[in-house]
């Protein structure tokens, strides 16, 4: 190869982000510009808008500053998080709507505020999968595995409200019109959390190279530590909203008080066990983390009637085992080519599971038709059938998420991607104007 050839080449390599990324755009500008339109419901707007203020912040401030605890790679950590969402949102507006609310006389779908409170939560399992890789991936990589993510994670979706009927209070609104009646429910913790934590494990798995063992640049500092508890204390404030965003009257009164008293039951726990675990004083990671565990831990029956008291066992179990997990489980993967910047396994992965597995013995054991309002083909179900469909829809969730996250790994570890070398993981150089 010539010279001249070598140098376009790195010139094309270094800027390939940036041209991928515009193209990408200009392609969303035609999709909206043909197939979009205004969704004109003001009551709908009145009456969403104020969670889907908290949890669009929870997306771009929570999970940004949770993020900047590596103190060499605060900048990548807080910018690419809000890159990666902004991006994220638009593709999930697009997807969502070509999968849900295609109407095909006018080949058109409505934007509305519920499809910007859908987006947020499907952006959430994209900045889940960012957890488990941050600091060894380049941007490109990150518009890659979120094009393919979202695409895998509606369709998981769709799969399993329309044709599994289970319910998960976790996620998103999915609306139903049936001679003009609304059939509305929320699905939220498998979809989001389990899927978003699994897949950026199995991405890891693929792309992972032992030197980052070695690498001194994956720690905290003090300063670094108090900046991501400020992502910490703003998810954990509007977690409720999270979880009760897209209900309606009395279950959103229960989402909201659910969710309220299992992460509160999380943090108290969180503090105990990491007590415990560590001679006597607090491990900062542990409380950066474990005590939202609650939130994700009751997402699936956060508006059932499970009682103050279920909910607050299923955030004293979720903030135990997810300190648990930081503490043994996060160097233990470690071994096993699992390595989880952020712990993403612990804080939505074990807790999302624990989500999952409450819903299935809510459904098992409760007297009450919990299908009624999700959708047609759920009506009519036995517990004990209902039960074995929220059982099919957490494996199906499982299994699309770690096929979907190996692939994925495949591909953005391609040569033409550059993955960042060992030297320049867990760094800000390499991305940023860095003045010391």
């Amino acid at each position: 190869m010539t010279d001249a050839s070598t140098e376009k080449s790195n010139i094309f390599l270094r800027y390939q982000f940036v041209i991928f990324l515009l193209v990408l755009q200009c392609v969303f500008i035609v999709l909206f510009g043909i197939h979009a339109e205004y969704g004109l419901q003001e009551t709908e707007t009145e009456f969403y808008y104020s969670l889907f203020q908290d949890v669009h912040v929870m997306m771009f401030v929570g999970f940004g500053f949770l993020m900047t605890f590596l103190h060499r790679y605060s900048f990548s950590a807080v910018c690419f998080n809000f890159l990666l969402a902004a991006f994220a949102l638009e593709w999930a507006i697009l997807l969502r709507g070509y999968v849900f609310h295609w109407h095909s006389h006018s080949r058109t779908f409505p934007v509305d505020i519920t499809s910007l409170l859908h987006a947020d939560f499907v952006c959430a399992s994209v900045l889940i999968s960012f957890g488990a890789i941050i600091g060894k991936v380049n941007p490109i990589q990150l518009i890659i595995l979120a094009l393919i993510e979202i695409v895998i994670q509606v369709w998981n979706q769709y799969i399993g409200t329309q044709m599994f009927c289970v319910y998960d209070a976790g996620e998103f609104v999915f609306v139903f019109r049936c001679k003009k009646k609304r059939l509305e429910n929320v699905f939220r913790s498998m979809f989001v959390h389990v899927f978003g934590a699994y897949f950026g494990l199995a991405v890891s798995f693929v792309i992972h190279r032992t030197d980052v063992l070695n690498s001194t640049k994956e720690k905290s500092n003090y300063i670094s530590d108090v900046f991501a508890m400020i992502g910490t204390l703003f998810l954990f404030c509007f977690w409720p909203s999270f979880n009760a965003g897209a209900a309606h009257g009395d279950d959103r009164l229960r989402a909201i008080v659910n969710t309220y008293v299992s992460i509160s039951s999380s943090c108290i726990l969180t503090f105990i066990i990491s007590f415990l675990v560590n001679q006597g004083k607090l491990d900062i990671v542990h409380i950066q983390n474990s005590t939202l565990a609650g939130g994700v831990a009751v997402g699936t029956v956060a508006d059932k009637n499970i009682g103050l008291f279920g909910a607050m066992i299923i955030g004293s179990v979720a903030g135990t085992i997810s300190t648990l997990g930081y503490k043994y489980l996060l160097e233990f993967l470690r071994r096993f080519r699992l390595h989880d910047t952020c712990g993403v396994h612990n804080l939505h992965g074990l807790p999302g599971l624990i989500s999952g597995t409450a819903g299935i013995i809510v459904a098992a054991i409760n007297n009450q038709h919990l299908l009624t309002e999700t959708c047609l083909g759920g009506l009519h179900r036995s517990n004990s059938m209902q039960a074995k469909f929220q059982l099919a829809a957490l494996v199906l969730t499982l299994v699309m998420a770690i096929v979907g996250g190996l692939v994925t790994g495949l591909i953005i570890r391609l040569p033409i991607f550059v993955s960042p070398k060992s030297d320049f993981h867990f760094d800000d150089s390499p991305n940023w104007h860095i003045e010391h």
